[in-house]
């Protein structure tokens, strides 16, 4: 987090805080969700399992040591919660221990507002070495013979061996539930994980709303694109640099005087502002169809971009980075005025922008860089620096204010009228996360 990811987005309803802030304010319920207990489960029962700890606590699993028997209840008691959400009584010095977060006060990163931040932990049973090999070797030593021609019961044998070069390997991602907005933010691409944190937090009351960046235009990404593309600004500009990369290597260009230009020109083949006073910038990795019946050609180099959409009249951009910015004036420590652009928010624009099959619009290629300098340079000018709570709140408060604007945006940019919908809206789902929570 805090830097470029990928990001999956998925609806939340509201109404759902009462019930999410009863689960997260229950021990026994929590130790069941906790990473303690499907760190437990993984290790006894050898399955996968996703378990969950609080923002500020990225391992605090690890900060509790667990002998056998407490390891076989955690994950007894994990597992049934996970099939059935079975209430089971707990030993109180599991329950009222340390290693896991049971407080609502845990897990919530404001004070005042109902944002919610923790670390989904995916634990996965997987072999260190090529398994295949391992059981081939140990059945050319112990039988004398390949794996292939062994009996049911030295398979069996074999097998138990080769489990001692299996281990556990350990992911986990940042998860934001904005309860205000109606929004879940999960850092992560992997359509089973996701899922996997979808249902843990539907067990925990949340109330997940499957949805899709959605327009009502066909398609509207290189519709977005290529309208941007054709109200251009600075286009001679553009134009003149990719001329000077046909003759000239990139260290013989010689930069602009102009710093705001020059950054314009190296790093984007297109810049538009739009009504509301916010720029819109196109730079790779993108792909540029030639021609109607052409298959798009991928291209990095910006002034290369804009040579291949010079060559053919019907040469469109299929797909772009995308980066929102804004142009302010600032004041150097000279006493001089000048303009620099801050970057609000940056994301890929492809045919990849929904995983419909679970429920979720993306943010790919997502980065806020602006973000970062700013705290940055609020820790060298007051000498201090910020509470954890701050850090994830800020995140989440400026990542909101991202994803409006990257809306909002687009539904000009489409001319859309306040009777269309567009943005991230709600859709049905064949089989959303289902998961019942007893507060």
């Amino acid at each position: 987090m805090f830097g470029r990811g990928n990001w999956a987005v998925a609806g939340l309803l509201p109404e759902s805080l009462k019930d999410f802030s009863i689960c997260l304010a229950d021990p026994a319920r929590m130790a069941a969700a906790s990473q303690l207990a499907a760190g437990a489960a993984a290790r006894i029962f050898k399955t996968d399992s996703m378990g969950l700890n609080p923002y500020s606590g990225p391992r605090l699993d690890e900060s509790r040591q667990l002998d056998e028997a407490q390891q076989i209840e955690l994950a007894r008691h994990h597992v049934a919660d996970s099939l059935d959400g079975a209430e089971e009584i707990l030993s109180p010095d599991i329950s009222a221990g340390p290693g896991f977060g049971h407080s609502l006060e845990a897990f919530q990163i404001h004070s005042t507002i109902p944002w919610f931040g923790l670390w989904a932990v995916a634990n996965e049973w997987k072999s260190t070495s090529d398994l295949p090999s391992i059981k081939e070797q140990n059945s050319y030593v112990l039988l004398e013979r390949p794996y292939k021609f062994l009996q049911p019961t030295d398979k069996r044998t074999v097998d138990e061996r080769a489990e001692d070069f299996t281990a556990i390997t350990r992911t986990q991602v940042p998860v934001l539930l904005d309860f205000h907005e109606g929004r879940v933010y999960i850092e992560s691409t992997d359509k089973k994980r996701i899922y996997a944190v979808m249902v843990a937090l539907s067990r925990l009351g949340a109330q997940i709303v499957p949805v899709a960046w959605n327009y009502p235009t066909p398609n509207w990404t290189e519709a977005i694109l290529n309208r941007l593309h054709e109200a251009t600004s600075f286009r001679d500009e553009f134009n003149k640099r990719a001329e000077e990369s046909k003759r000239l290597t990139e260290k013989e260009i010689e930069k602009l005087e102009d710093r705001e230009m020059e950054s314009i020109v190296s790093k984007f083949f297109s810049m538009t502002q739009l009504n509301t006073g916010v720029w819109a910038g196109i730079s790779g990795p993108a792909r540029i169809r030639l021609h109607h019946a052409a298959p798009p050609v991928a291209v990095r180099n910006p002034p290369m971009a804009t040579t291949l959409l010079n060559l053919t009249a019907d040469a469109a951009i299929v797909s772009g980075a995308l980066t929102f910015q804004e142009s302010i004036t600032i004041t150097t420590k000279s006493g001089t005025e000048r303009n620099i652009r801050r970057d609000i928010a940056r994301f890929d624009v492809n045919d990849r922008i929904n995983l419909t099959e679970i429920g979720v619009a993306m943010l790919r290629g997502f980065d806020m860089a602006s973000h970062k300098k700013d705290i940055l340079r609020e820790i060298r000018e007051t000498r201090q620096v910020p509470p954890i709570p701050q850090f994830w709140a800020g995140w989440l408060h400026q990542l909101s204010y991202a994803v409006l604007t990257i809306e909002q945006s687009f539904r000009e940019v489409l001319e859309l009228d306040g009777s269309e919908q567009g943005g991230i809206i709600p859709i049905p789902l064949s089989s959303p996360p289902e998961a019942s929570a007893k507060p």
